[in-house]
């Protein structure tokens, strides 16, 4: 199964912030998409997600003709529901959901039944991040977008949700894309980089390529290809 983006346009108010998005991501893999803040990363997602339009362009999974319904995203900011608690929250997604994927190992090292009392307005960043993950896996569509997953947690479940992940895509048919700038650290999760500055894919292709395209006496890391791509630094020095 392939989610195949083809010259994808988007503009607002004279501006072009998608400039013919080409994109070929294959299930079974888990997708890296590299870009800093501006590069048009969450226009382009919001599309894949149904909830903004293309001007222009095409986008298909496999032999089905749209993507209405096929997609889960985490997004980096979720307060849906804040006045119930979350094991509520969670009930209402199973119910609502046909098909859907309840995984025990995921709800366990995300740590959900600790929090199952918790109002969701109440529950810290990195648990609410938990939660939306948890939910984004629940809904067990063919493609799921995790945004900075891991973000806001703390350093175990970030060890741990990165081993899962990289099991979870080798056993599972689905398209998994992750945007996320903490990189370096959970490098062998992505089987490919796509590299995105101004509204353009500069770059897409497989750390090991990318390293051997532009590398010159160092092995480059995610961040330095980043920098050797576009110039600019994917995280800003403090």
């Amino acid at each position: 199964m392939e989610l195949v983006i083809d010259k994808i346009k988007k503009e607002f108010n004279g501006n072009q912030i998608l400039q013919g998005i080409n994109l070929v991501l294959e299930s079974k893999k888990c997708h890296l998409l590299l870009g800093k803040n501006g590069s048009g990363k969450t226009t382009l997602v919001r599309i894949i997600d149904g909830e903004l339009k293309q001007d222009s362009g095409t986008m298909h999974l496999s032999d089905k003709q749209t993507l209405l319904l096929e997609v889960a995203v985490q997004y980096q900011d979720f307060n849906i529901f804040p006045n119930i608690r979350i094991k509520e929250l969670i009930e209402f997604f199973k119910k609502i959901t046909k098909d859907y994927y309840f995984d025990w190992e995921l709800y366990e090292l995300l740590e959900i039944e600790k929090i199952g009392s918790n109002f969701v307005k109440s529950a810290s960043g990195g648990e609410k991040k938990s939660v939306a993950i948890f939910l984004a896996v629940l809904l067990n569509k063919p493609v799921i977008i995790l945004d900075e997953p891991f973000a806001d947690l703390d350093l175990e479940k970030k060890k741990n949700l990165n081993q899962f992940l990289i099991k979870y895509v080798k056993e599972n048919d689905k398209v998994l894309l992750v945007i996320s700038h903490e990189v370096n650290e959970y490098k062998s999760l992505f089987n490919t980089v796509s590299i995105m500055d101004k509204g353009i894919i500069l770059e897409s292709d497989t750390i090991e390529n990318l390293q051997n395209k532009y590398s010159d006496t160092s092995i480059l890391d995610i961040e330095n290809i980043f920098y050797k791509v576009t110039g600019k630094r994917l995280v800003e020095s403090r």
